[in-house]
This record gives C-alpha cells, structure tokens and sequence, in this order.
C-alpha cells in the first residue's frame, strides 16, 4: 500500500474515532440527564430520605421546616452553604428555613454556641460565611470563645459584647436544644436536612440531589395539607 493511501486511511479512522467519541459523550449526558440525579424520577426512602419513627408533631397550617443541621468544622457544610442559602432565598412563605448546629465534640460545642450566639444577636450576615472561610480557607484555629470573640470584635458587637451573649442562659438554652435535636433526630453526619420534623434527607447522592429531594417532600407535605381540607 502507498505511504500516501496510508495516510488517508489513518486521517479517515481519526475522523470516524473523534465522531464515535463525540456520540458516546453525547449520550452520556442524555443519560445522566434522565437519571434519578437529575430529578426526573421518584425519590425512595431507601436511597434518598429516612423517615422518623418519633415525628415532631406539626399543624396543617404551620409552615414545612426545613432545618439543615451543620458544622463549621465540616467542610462539606462550608461547600454547601452557598446552595442552601440560593435555594432558602427562594422558597415561599410556607417554608421556614433555619440551621441547627451539630455538635460531637469540644470544639464543635464551642463553635455551635458561637453560631447560636451570633443567630440571638442577628449577626449572621456579618459573621457566619467569614468564620466558615476562616477555618477552611487560611486554616484559622478557633480554641476559646474569647479568640471568636477577637475575630468577630467590630462586625455587629464588640468582644465583650458576644462574651456575654456567649455565656448567657437564652444561648445556653438554645446550645441543650441543639443537642436534644441531634439526639431526636438522630443526626450523624453533616450536613444533613430535617424536612417538617419529619424526613431526614443526607448527601449520599450529592448535594443537588439532596436538595431536590427536600423540594420533593415539602411538595408531598403540601399536597397532604390540601388534602386534609
């Protein structure tokens, strides 16, 4: 064979090589976006939800909670926190948003306290991103509540101002809440969403695909709402 059919026959294989490439790309995404992850299917509670045994009670016409239990330790919670603050921003009246911090150790005791200090003083928007990018971002250490209290001095309340709210009893009251939540619930891992007391969704399948699921159950709520008249 000529070096120069040769050639041609190589160019014509790396064309028919790069299109099958490009078809099996193509379908690739089409099933992904017809999988379960794109939402286009039932959620179960095998793969996507647990739901609890022991429920909070909830009247018809009090709003669907949707509570995301976290830690500023975790990582993943940092990861998530932009999606979850998009999608709460974009729920209607009937759902009422709010965290819940999730406490194993020392450390995660203190830093949970400090989130519930900063939640009675209503300084979320000042604070609670800026702590997360802290420890994750430049490895910020925080030990005592007195170095939360330098690191928030000036950003809604001075130091001496977030002590006292640190130690008093209406936070400590909220930190044994916090705790009794955890317990009731039977949290494990972060983050994870509590729908209406009632459904337990993780991040098994993704993060995405955790938050399609709580739009799924609020729905399902909804619908049993309308139903009981």
């Amino acid at each position: 064979m000529a070096k120069k059919d040769r050639r041609a026959i190589l160019a014509r294989n790396t064309i028919i090589g790069f299109i099958t490439v490009v078809a099996i790309l193509i379908f690739g995404f089409g099933s992904y976006v017809s999988s379960p992850l794109s939402g286009q299917e039932d959620i179960s509670e095998a793969d996507d939800f647990r739901e609890l045994e022991n429920p909070r009670p909830r009247r018809r016409s009090d709003p669907i909670s949707v509570v995301e239990f976290f830690a500023y330790t975790c990582i993943h919670c940092k990861n998530f926190d932009p999606m979850i603050e998009e999608w709460a921003a974009e729920q209607p009246g009937d759902v009422a948003f709010s965290r819940q911090p999730a406490m194993w150790s020392p450390i995660q005791v203190m830093l949970g306290q400090t989130y519930l200090t900063l939640a009675d003083k209503e300084i979320l928007a000042q604070n609670h991103t800026r702590i997360f990018r802290a420890i994750h971002d430049t490895r910020k250490q925080f030990l005592t509540p007195e170095m939360v209290g330098d690191y928030v001095d000036g950003r809604g309340l001075s130091k001496d101002e977030f002590l006292r709210a640190f130690n008093s009893p209406r936070v400590k009251t909220a930190v044994r809440d916090a705790e009794t939540d955890v317990r009731d619930f039977n949290i494990s891992a972060t983050p994870s969403i509590v729908v209406a007391g009632r459904y337990v969704v993780g991040m098994k399948a993704g993060m995405g695909r955790a938050l399609e699921v709580v739009d799924k159950l609020v729905n399902q709520i909804r619908t049993e709402d309308q139903a009981k008249g």
